[in-house]
C-alpha cells in the first residue's frame, strides 16, 4: 500500500536525520582510527629507538600494548567500513510497536546505528527486529533479555533506498510485501550470492534465530534459500554469542566454485568470512599416505563421464559407502583389538622385557588409549623405566615394538586385507575383486573407510576450537561421514542442509533427510522448507515433472517464458546454441550458464564456443574458475548456483538416463527465468507415461 505525500516527507526527514548521524559517526570513527594509528607508530618508534636501553620486560610490555592497540584499531576500521555501507542504505524496514500505551517506530537495517544512547536503526539480528520478520499488523511479541515483550504491530513499512534517496516506500500488513518480494525475485542473478535480510520469510527466520537446538536438519527444495539461511544463521550466531568468532565456525562446501560463490554474503552482513573446506580437503589434513585425495567432484566425473559403470564395480563402490560396511568395519576392528598381541619380547639396556609384560601393558595399563597410540605409550613408558631419552630413541623403539606384533597394523595393510577377504566379496555381492592397490591418488570411495579405520585405531582429532558446523548439500554425505564429523567436533552445534531430490551421489541415497538424526541420538530438530524463491512457475512445473513431485511451490509468478526443448544433432548444436545464447541476452538474461552432463562434454563444448563468445568462462571439474556472465560447467559443479538463463545441454550420445533423473533435476533447477533443454525428450516423455 502506497503512503501519503505527507508520510513520505516525514520519511525523507528521518532519512536525512539518520544520514547526518551516520556521517558524524564516520567522522568520529575516522578521527579515532587516525589517533590510534599515530599512537601505535609512536610506540613502535620509541621501542625501536630505545631498544638498547630497554630491558626485555619493558620491550615485551611495549609490544603487548602495540598488539592490543592494533586489535582495537582493526575493530575501529571494521566499524568504519560498516558505517560507510550504512550511509548508502541505512535501513530497509520499519515496524511501529505499541506496548503499554507507548508506540515506538523501529527502523531495521543490516547494521545498527546508535548515538548518545539513541537508536536510529536496529540491527536486523536484534530481538526487536524479529517483529518485522514474524508478524503482520496485530498482536505481536519478541524475546528481550528481560523476557517476553507483548504488544501489537500498528504499522509495517518497507523501503528501497538507493544512493541515499528513498526510491520506494510502502506499507504492508503481511511479512514481506508480495509486490516487493516479486520485484526482488525478478532481478537478475549475480556472480556472487547476496544477502536476503530485506526478504527473510518467517519460516526462514525461525531457522536463522534458533539458538535452542544443538542440531538442526533442514530439508529444503531447490531454491528455498537453504544456503542463504545457513549463512544468515552464522551472522546471527556471531552477533548473539559474543564469545563466538569467525574462526569458530566451519562450513563444509560441495566444491570450490560454491565456496567462491558464497564468499561475499558474510562480509555483506558486516561479518568476517568463516572457515570453509570440502570434505576431501578436510580429510587430506589427516590422511598423509597419499599425495592426492580424490574430490567428490572427480568421483562423480568417473561415474558420469560415459554413463557406464560395470555391475561389479558399482556393487563394490556402493558397499564401500554403505552403512552396512561401517558395521562390518566395527566388527573387524573389535576382532583386531582382541587378536593383536606381542609375539616376542624385547631387550632394552641388556634387560629383557618379556612378551607377557608387553601384552599386559598393551591390554591393561594403556587400554584407555586408542589402540595404535598404545604402542607409542608403551615406548615412552619403557624409555622412562630404563632412563632412556624418549625424544631421541622413542620413535625407533615404537617401530621395533610394532615389528614384534603378530600382525601388520599399517592402516593401508589392514584395509587391503579387508577388501581381499571372502567376507567382503560376499557382503558386496560380487564373485571376484582386485584387491586394494595403494597408489598416488586415494579414491573417494576408499577415503571414507580409510579415514574411519585411521580415527578408530589412532583416536579422533580434537576439534574443540570449532563451535558450529555448517554442512551444505548434506544429501550427498553418508552417515559414516556424519559419524566422524560428530566425533571430531563433539562440542559443536550443527546446521545440516540438503534436499533428497538433489542427490547426485549414485551410490548413497536417503529416503528422508531426517535419517541423519540417528547420528545425533534423534535429538536434532528436523525442518522442511517447501517454497522455492528461485525459479518461475513455468520452470518449477517442468522440474516437478522430472521427478514426479508436486511439493515444490514457486513463490515467483509466471514470467510467460516457456521451457524450450531442442532436438538437434551435434553438427547443428553449436549453431543453435549461439542462437539460444544471443536470444537469452536479448531477453535481458545477464547471467547465462550452459550446463553439460560431464566434464569431458564441458571441455569439448567450450572449445567449440570460445571463438563465438570470447567472454565465455570454462568452469571444469576442478572447480577453480569464478562465475561470470557466460559460463559453461558440468552438472555436478552447478550445485547451489543459480543463473538467469540455463541451457541444459547434452548431445544424443550423452543424454541423461533414468538413473540420472536427480542430476537432471539439479541442472534444470539452476534456472531463474529461462530454461532451454537439449536432447532430453525421451527422459521427459518417460515420466509422462
Amino acid at each position: 500500500m502506497n503512503i501519503t505525500s505527507e508520510q513520505l516527507e516525514q520519511e525523507k526527514k528521518y532519512l536525512k536525520k539518520t544520514l547526518k548521524v551516520i556521517q558524524s559517526l564516520i567522522d568520529q570513527s575516522d578521527s579515532t582510527i587516525q589517533y590510534r594509528m599515530n599512537s601505535i607508530n609512536e610506540l613502535k618508534r620509541y621501542i625501536w629507538e630505545n631498544n638498547a636501553v630497554l630491558d626485555d620486560m619493558e620491550i615485551a610490555t611495549g609490544m603487548y600494548h602495540v598488539n592490543t592497540d592494533v586489535g582495537y584499531t582493526n575493530e575501529s576500521i571494521r566499524q568504519f567500513q560498516k558505517l560507510k555501507k550504512s550511509l548508502m542504505n541505512p535501513y530497509f524496514g520499519r515496524v511501529d510497536f505499541e506496548n503499554d500505551g507507548d508506540t515506538s517506530a523501529i527502523y531495521i537495517g543490516i547494521n545498527g546505528i546508535m548515538k548518545d544512547l539513541d537508536f536510529y536503526v536496529f540491527d536486523w539480528r536484534s530481538p526487536v527486529a524479529s517483529l518485522f520478520y514474524n508478524y503482520g499488523i496485530g498482536k505481536a511479541s519478541y524475546e528481550a533479555p528481560s523476557g517476553q515483550i507483548d504488544g501489537k504491530v500498528t504499522l509495517k513499512r518497507q523501503y528501497k533506498i538507493v544512493g541515499n534517496k528513498i526510491e520506494r516506500c510502502f506499507d504492508s500488513d503481511i511479512n514481506i510485501d508480495d509486490e516487493y518480494l516479486q520485484e526482488i525475485l525478478s532481478n537478475s542473478s549475480s556472480d556472487k550470492m547476496t544477502n536476503i535480510v530485506n526478504t527473510i520469510q518467517r519460516e526462514q527466520n525461525e531457522i536463522i534465530r534458533n539458538i535452542t537446538d544443538q542440531f538442526l536438519i533442514v530439508q529444503g527444495i531447490a531454491g528455498s534459500g537453504k544456503t542463504s539461511v545457513a549463512l544468515h544463521r552464522i551472522a546471527y550466531l556471531l552477533y548473539k554469542e559474543k564469545n563466538l568468532t569467525s574462526n569458530n565456525v566451519l562450513i563444509f562446501s560441495p566444491n570450490d566454485v560454491f565456496s567462491e560463490y558464497i564468499s561475499d554474503v558474510l562480509p555483506g552482513l558486516g561479518e568476517d568470512n568463516v572457515l570453509q573446506s570440502t570434505f576431501s580437503d578436510f580429510a587430506s589434513s589427516y590422511i598423509k599416505d597419499y599425495k592426492e585425495i580424490e574430490s567428490f567432484t572427480a568421483f562423480l566425473e568417473r561415474f558420469y563421464k560415459d554413463g557406464k559403470v560395470d555391475e561389479e564395480s558399482f556393487k563394490v563402490t556402493k558397499y564401500k559407502l554403505s552403512d552396512e560396511f561401517k558395521s562390518y568395519l566395527d566388527n573387524y576392528i573389535e576382532k583386531l583389538r582382541l587378536s593383536i598381541h606381542f609375539s616376542k619380547g624385547i631387550i632394552i639396556n641388556n634387560k629383557e622385557i618379556t612378551k607377557e609384560e608387553l601384552n599386559r601393558l598393551l591390554i591393561d595399563r594403556f587400554s584407555r588409549f586408542p589402540f595404535l597410540k598404545r604402542i607409542d605409550s608403551i615406548s615412552e613408558y619403557l624409555c622412562d623405566l630404563n632412563h632412556i631419552s624418549y625424544k631421541k630413541y622413542g620413535k625407533k623403539l615404537s617401530e621395533k615394538l610394532r615389528d614384534l606384533l603378530n600382525d601388520d597394523l599399517n592402516i593401508m595393510s589392514i584395509y587391503s586385507k579387508i577388501l581381499s577377504s571372502e567376507d567382503f566379496k560376499t557382503n558386496a555381492g560380487i564373485i571376484s575383486f582386485s584387491s586394494f592397490q595403494a597408489g598416488r591418488v586415494l579414491k573417494y570411495e576408499d577415503l571414507l573407510p580409510v579415514m574411519y579405520l585411521y580415527f578408530e585405531l589412532n583416536g579422533y582429532p580434537n576439534g574443540n576450537a570449532i563451535r558450529h558446523i555448517i554442512i551444505d548439500e548434506a544429501q550427498d554425505y553418508s552417515l559414516l561421514q556424519f559419524h566422524m564429523l560428530k566425533k571430531i567436533f563433539h562440542k559443536a552445534s550443527f546446521t545440516i542442509l540438503g534436499d533428497i531430490h538433489q542427490t547426485i551421489n549414485p551410490y548413497y541415497i536417503y529416503n528422508n533427510l531426517n535419517e541423519i538424526n540417528s547420528i545425533f541420538d534423534n535429538n536434532g530438530r528436523y525442518i522442511e522448507l517447501t517454497k522455492t524463491y528461485r525459479s518461475s512457475e513455468e520452470i518449477i512445473d517442468f522440474t516437478n515433472h522430472i521427478l514426479g513431485i508436486n511439493n515444490a511451490c514457486s513463490v515467483r509468478r509466471s514470467n510467460s517464458i516457456p521451457v524450450v526443448f531442442r532436438d538437434v544433432e551435434r553438427e547443428q548444436a553449436i549453431e543453435q546454441l549461439v542462437i539460444d545464447i544471443n536470444q537469452m541476452k536479448e531477453n535481458g538474461m545477464k547471467r547465462i550458464a550452459i550446463i553439460t552432463k560431464n566434464n569431458a562434454e564441458t571441455i569439448d563444448l567450450y572449445e567449440s564456443l570460445k571463438e563465438q563468445f570470447s567472454s565465455i568462462n570454462l568452469i571444469d571439474g576442478d572447480g577453480k574458475k569464478e562465475i561470470s556472465d557466460l559460463v559453461i560447467l558440468p552438472s555436478y559443479v552447478s550445485k547451489g548456483l543459480e543463473f538467469d538463463g540455463v541451457i541444459a545441454y547434452s548431445d544424443k550420445k550423452h543424454v541423461y538416463q533414468e538413473k540420472d533423473r536427480y542430476l537432471f533435476y539439479v541442472v534444470c533447477t539452476r534456472a531463474q527465468h529461462s530454461l532451454t533443454v537439449y536432447n532430453q525428450k525421451k527422459l521427459v516423455l518417460q515420466r509422462e507415461k
